[in-house]
């Protein structure tokens, strides 16, 4: 398998970084689609429990021990409610805390691997800098600079020539 070259895995990581967020977002919306989802159904039932109590009250309305009985029931019923809803959204939040420091986690991991591609990246750009630049500028036997000497040599050479003409 050929190695990936620095840039290859800078925008892995950047790929990776856009996932985790994608992932964290969808994970959001699931969770509160649960949220709601529960929320109503336990709506309805609250909903259906209270014409059950009026109905039992309406059909027997000087009973009071019974619409007493129908009344306590159904707020029992209703906490129950209450305690479950609250319950799934405590839950809901320690699965978002720890899918959070997941996301976070993933996310550091990313953008180290992104920094770590930039600088392989850019260590190759300077060193093959460097490199041409040994190339171009090469120290001559006196220690001098031979481009530089070459260069001067050039133009005496043409300004001679120019003044002989």
């Amino acid at each position: 398998m050929p190695q990936q070259s620095s840039i290859d895995k800078f925008f892995d990581a950047v790929d990776e970084a856009y996932d985790v967020v994608l992932d964290t977002l969808k994970a959001g919306v699931d969770r509160g689609h649960r949220v709601s989802r529960n929320l109503i159904d336990q709506a309805q039932e609250g909903q259906r429990e209270a014409i059950e109590l009026a109905a039992s009250v309406v059909k027997a309305p000087t009973n009071i021990s019974s619409a007493a009985g129908a009344t306590v029931q159904t707020l029992t019923k209703t906490q129950g409610r209450v305690l479950e809803i609250s319950r799934q959204w405590l839950d809901e939040a320690m699965d978002s805390q720890q899918e959070g420091r997941e996301a976070l986690r993933r996310l550091i991991d990313a953008n180290r691997q992104a920094g770590q591609a930039v600088l392989e990246s850019s260590r190759g750009v300077v060193g093959r800098a460097q490199e041409r630049a040994r190339q171009v500028i090469r120290p001559g036997r006196d220690g001098g600079n031979r481009a530089k000497a070459d260069g001067r040599a050039r133009s005496k050479t043409q300004t001679e020539e120019a003044k002989t003409e």
